[in-house]
């Protein structure tokens, strides 16, 4: 009787692994419910202000939740109760304040911590040469004594559904605790084969040779409460295509795909902007640059002009066509909980950041990109309390992700003197959410590219 349920248990945690793998990106990604309460109205503003930090980050920050056992959905970069609920208990486990939303210390010390568990299994990331496969690997785990497992496996014939059939099938030593199929696209399939807990997943691709592949990990059935979490990060990882090129948008939309030498040679990666601009009046962005380091600026693709420039601080001035927005800035006193607006690529990020140096220097804390210099600083009642200073060099990473690192910031008082400013309209006293800042700052903000 005990080994029937402790079978049955183990049954029941594979299916809910495997069924957060397939169905996790529409869990998570529902919207809250449409209700005044504060839980609810809570939950959006933690949600903006997810969504506002780079796609990059977002998963980065999701996949370290899965490393250490907060989360159990998929790696999407989406958000719901799910993330949240992780990001909550990742915040109680650190005692930090439990507000659902990663300030930037809190980011550093996930993706820390994460990269950890990592180096403990040895996880990297592998290719099999004979599928083209690539996949996640705990390499330190991997052993015939440990029994841990990872197999890829192929097949030139094209029926899936015929592969599917054979891998649910039912034996003695075999039960099938969760099976899923998407008809000629993949499958997943999960149970207890003898003493081990197995995960397997295998994807077809037309245009690829051979058309499909996959994986199978498995591991101790007696080591499920550490390896569970492992198996999601391996499964999260796996790309059964990976040399196949992305198409247009209208094949992409339809899941085709442009195999190597198709003919068409594929696009050039887009170029990363040099800073980011606040529109501070029609036709006028404020930025941050050394002389001489942009020449032939553009935004939006069209050429603007470096109007005037400051030696002593690195501000400057462009002018163009940005349409009729922008208005004076709103002056603050530099407080130690600030939100950076800033590109990441050509995406604008939010990113909570910790102030300090006082008026005369300030610095701030943050995970920013290259192209976060001239982003603008805001304390959380939104009035600006500084500008980022130009940025040197790529920041430091982990798992692809900007880590939080010190910046400096040009003082208030050298932006007001600038731009000519006098003393501002007052600020609202309400505190606001990262995303709640992104969204009113959005249409302000100008993403600098740089010619040669």
């Amino acid at each position: 009787m005990q080994r029937t349920s402790s079978r049955l248990v183990i049954a029941r945690a594979i299916a809910a692994l495997t069924i957060l793998l397939v169905a996790g990106r529409l869990a998570d990604a529902q919207p809250p419910p449409t209700s005044a309460s504060s839980a609810d109205a809570a939950l959006a503003a933690q949600k903006a202000a997810f969504l506002a930090l780079p796609e990059s980050t977002r998963k980065a920050a999701q996949d370290a939740l899965v490393w250490l056992g907060f989360y159990n959905g998929v790696v999407d970069g989406d958000f719901g109760r799910r993330t949240r609920d992780a990001i909550l208990a990742f915040q109680a486990s650190a005692k930090a304040p439990a507000d659902g939303a990663l300030s930037a210390l809190e980011l550093q010390a996930l993706l820390a911590s994460a990269q950890k568990a990592r180096d403990a299994v040895g996880f990297r990331i592998v290719s099999d040469a004979k599928s083209g496969g690539r996949i996640g690997a705990p390499a330190i785990l991997l052993s015939a004594r440990s029994g841990v497992r990872l197999e890829f496996a192929s097949s030139a014939d094209p029926d899936l559904s015929a592969l599917y059939a054979r891998l649910t099938a039912v034996t003695p030593a075999r039960k099938i605790a969760y099976k899923a199929i998407k008809p000629d696209a993949f499958f997943v399939v999960s149970g207890q084969d003898g003493a081990s807990n197995f995960y397997a997943r295998f994807d077809k691709n037309a245009a690829a040779s051979p058309p499909i592949r996959g994986f199978t990990f498995a591991y101790p059935s007696s080591q499920a409460a550490q390896l569970d979490r492992v198996a999601l990060a391996v499964a999260n990882s796996f790309e059964p295509f990976p040399q196949l090129a992305t198409t247009p948008a209208d094949s992409a939309a339809t899941g085709a795909a442009v195999a190597p030498g198709s003919g068409s040679a594929p696009p050039a990666p887009n170029p990363a902007p040099a800073a980011t601009a606040l529109v501070v009046a029609p036709g006028r962005a404020l930025t941050a640059l050394k002389a001489d380091d942009c020449p032939n600026p553009t935004v939006d693709g069209k050429p603007v002009r470096v109007e005037r420039t400051d030696a002593a601080t690195n501000l400057a001035m462009i002018a163009g066509d940005f349409g009729p927005k922008g208005e004076p800035p709103r002056f603050g006193a530099p407080g130690p909980d600030v939100v950076v607006l800033g590109f990441a690529g050509p995406r604008l990020a939010a990113s909570p950041a910790s102030l300090s140096g006082g008026e005369a220097r300030p610095a701030i804390v943050a995970a920013v990109e290259a192209s976060g210099g001239g982003g603008p600083v805001f304390d959380r009642r939104g009035a600006l309390v500084g500008l980022v200073a130009p940025i040197e060099g790529a920041p430091k990473r982990v798992a692809g992700v900007a880590l939080a690192a010190p910046h400096a910031v040009i003082a208030p008082d050298a932006i007001r003197a600038f731009l000519g400013a006098s003393e501002s309209a007052p600020v609202g006293a309400a505190e606001l959410s990262a995303g709640d800042i992104a969204a009113r700052e959005k249409e302000a903000l100008l993403a600098l590219y740089c010619g040669s």
